[in-house]
């Protein structure tokens, strides 16, 4: 493994795995981006912890950020939370800052005829935003964890170390979880320190709503994070001109063999043909996008043996000109003024 630089700017994938099925060969889908030591985390997916602590230290960490509620984007989140919270030798050096979507107005439906069946079908239950989510890890989940530590070894209130946010849409974005989910608009910034600013954008995955792509920009250069969705112009507008873009990707025919017959698989189908993006069509959106190079994440299916991934690096590689990589867990990409479209890592680069 190669050392982690401490000046410049730096993508390691924590995981690449799609979707809540547990893998035994992707963690579930997690990035670290790093610029001048600092560390930036975008979405905590199943055992994206461990990688975490291969390539980053908790002194390091900033911010996360969350591009929807998906289980398999917060099945960690607790862990990074709490594992960071004043350990001797392994603790948060700064508050740390949590961003991602709010509570909306109702559960999304396709439309106003489908939001009755939706009612129907969820009864009484709600969504949440971030900071309930972040509220109910720290005062619930692990409140008696908490409460031991705070008493036994002296630690001090978490919510002084764990500060969340709710992403708010700017005012004149008409969107509406029911009649407008990911309507066309322009990037807005979201998070700013010395070293990165931060912007997001609300892209199409079927009925999750609000669901963000994100781009980090700092003084070496830009990475986007496309987060799940289908083709999605409003993605395509974030990452116009970005050093790289880490893309979701899906081979449908290939996860639907893994389901077996049923209503269910029905239903998830129906979720995944309107909520992914097809390997098929990832390049086209990097080459609309004019980015440097491409890293295909978020693989779906994840499990060994399920996913043909040189054929999605090759079918990415007939549509965009630039470099193709298909990202393995702990897979380490440079961004710099001079070092660009460039990879290291030890394993063999997959499609090569």
């Amino acid at each position: 493994m190669t050392n982690t630089i401490e000046r410049g700017m730096s993508v390691h994938t924590l995981g690449t795995g799609g979707g809540p099925i547990v893998s035994s060969s992707r963690a579930g889908t997690s990035t670290a981006i790093r610029v001048d030591g600092a560390t930036y985390v975008i979405d905590c997916g199943m055992g994206s912890i461990r990688n975490f602590r291969s390539s980053c230290a908790w002194s390091d960490l900033r911010a996360v950020f969350l591009t929807h509620h998906h289980s398999d984007h917060i099945y960690d989140l607790g862990s990074f939370l709490v594992t960071g919270w004043q350990v001797p030798g392994e603790s948060f050096s700064r508050p740390i800052q949590v961003h991602g979507p709010g509570r909306p107005s109702r559960v999304p439906a396709m439309d106003a005829e489908h939001a009755a069946v939706v009612d129907a079908r969820v009864g009484a239950r709600s969504m949440r935003g971030t900071v309930d989510v972040v509220d109910a890890l720290l005062d619930d989940v692990f409140a008696s964890d908490i409460c031991i530590r705070m008493a036994d070894e002296g630690r001090s209130e978490p919510h002084e170390w764990v500060r969340a946010h709710d992403i708010v849409l700017p005012s004149q974005v008409p969107a509406d979880p029911v009649a407008d989910r990911h309507p066309d608009m322009e990037p807005f910034e979201i998070y700013r320190d010395e070293l990165v600013t931060v912007s997001a954008i609300l892209v199409d995955h079927r009925l999750c709503y609000p669901a963000f792509g994100f781009r980090v920009d700092s003084a070496y250069g830009s990475v986007v994070v496309s987060g799940d969705t289908a083709y999605s112009e409003n993605c395509i507008r974030l990452a116009r001109g970005a050093d790289l873009l880490l893309h979701e990707v899906i081979d449908l025919e290939a996860i639907l063999a893994t389901f077996p017959d049923g209503p269910t698989r029905d239903g998830i189908e129906e979720h995944l043909r309107e909520s992914h993006t097809p390997f098929d069509q990832v390049g086209k959106v990097a080459a609309a996008a004019g980015v440097g190079q491409l890293v295909l994440h978020h693989i779906v299916p994840n499990t060994p043996g399920t996913a043909d991934v040189p054929k999605m690096v090759a079918a990415a590689r007939r549509d965009f000109a630039g470099p193709v990589h298909a990202a393995e867990d702990n897979d380490r990409f440079l961004v710099s003024d001079q070092v660009r479209a460039t990879v290291a890592r030890e394993t063999v680069e997959v499609g090569a």
